[in-house]
């Protein structure tokens, strides 16, 4: 009990790093990934309307891809996923 005003400046460091390091790189991968997001599915709205379905897997692809950088990797979905099976 004596060690726990301790384990706050312990743990400083690595708070730091996931704020400063960590937290930034995730948004602009986001925000890349968010960006070719949108440019995939219009070339897939603009297939589709001249009638040709061949972006509707990259489109599909890209959704996939955002949504697990969106989601920390999918950590976010497991974490939901133990806390539903928990509640059960």
């Amino acid at each position: 009990m004596g060690l726990l005003p301790i384990v706050p400046i312990l743990l400083l460091p690595f708070a730091i790093i996931f704020f400063v390091l960590v937290f930034p790189l995730w948004g602009v991968g986001l925000g890349v990934l968010g960006l070719l997001l949108l440019i995939v599915r219009g070339l897939d709205w603009v297939g589709r309307k001249l009638g040709t379905n061949a972006f509707e897997g990259p489109a599909r692809a890209m959704y996939i891809a955002f949504r697990w950088v969106l989601t920390f990797g999918g950590f976010a979905g497991r974490v939901a996923g133990k806390a539903g099976e928990e509640q059960t």
